[in-house]
């Protein structure tokens, strides 16, 4: 087993500290046994922790993160439908879950490091960090007056978080090291859109516990963020396209 393989301080908090957040979470807000009892809060309980193992295995340039990736993503869809979230379900149903085989088979045909058993990242040019910003500012105006005229739920942050999802997990399957500003920003609007749907569920009366899940389960994965932009800044020095 080499080094690499060994989850570190840092990852094991993450993971534990997720599934351990979203038990305490249930207790003390809906009551365990009501919680255990909604199909709902075990789809998101489990993509949760699902999400941490993906984002925890990219942080550290392992292709593992497809793999974790895949799983997560059928269950978010699901929920994302269920939820009316439609611009996130058809970007994580349509897009990201073919997406993970792609990038697992593009990870293992570029390599490693020589040093390590991490992906050779790379890092995008200035003019491709420009036309990609713009093309992505055009592309969110127009999938929020669609998702506004669908009558989704929280089409602004939909629409950004769908568009900048889409730019990440592309960056991601090509071992762009770009892609963790990106995740950074869709993680601090994705924990804003669950808040918001947490806060219509309890003023509707519905229970809160699913959705607060993936609130926890994002919170987690934005400080996760924040260590895979420290290690693939390091990973991707002097490897500019």
């Amino acid at each position: 087993m080499t080094r690499e393989s060994i989850l570190r301080p840092f990852e094991w908090v993450m993971i534990i500290g997720t599934a351990l957040a979203v038990i305490i979470s249930a207790i003390f807000v809906t009551g365990l046994g009501n919680a255990v009892s909604d199909f709902d809060w075990w789809v998101t309980s489990i993509a949760a922790i699902l999400n941490i193992c993906c984002c925890t295995c990219s942080a550290r340039g392992s292709r593992w993160t497809f793999f974790f990736g895949a799983l997560y993503n059928i269950m978010y869809t699901y929920y994302c439908i269920v939820t009316a979230h439609y611009g996130n379900a058809a970007v994580y149903g349509l897009c990201f879950l073919p997406l993970q085989l792609v990038g697992w088979l593009h990870w293992r045909r570029i390599g490693n490091n020589e040093e390590s058993s991490q992906v050779a990242a790379k890092r995008l040019s200035w003019k491709m960090r420009g036309l990609i910003t713009l093309a992505s500012a055009v592309v969110m105006v127009g999938l929020w007056l669609l998702l506004r005229n669908v009558g989704g739920h929280d089409s602004e942050v939909d629409a950004i978080c769908t568009v900048l999802c889409v730019i990440a997990q592309l960056l991601l399957t090509f071992a762009f090291m770009e892609q963790w500003f990106v995740w950074i920003a869709v993680n601090v609007l994705t924990l804003v859109m669950w808040a918001l749907s947490a806060a219509a569920s309890v003023k509707a009366g519905h229970s809160l516990a699913s959705d607060l899940n993936l609130v926890i389960c994002y919170a987690f994965v934005l400080i996760n963020s924040i260590n895979g932009l420290r290690v693939w800044l390091a990973l991707s020095k002097d490897r500019r396209m």
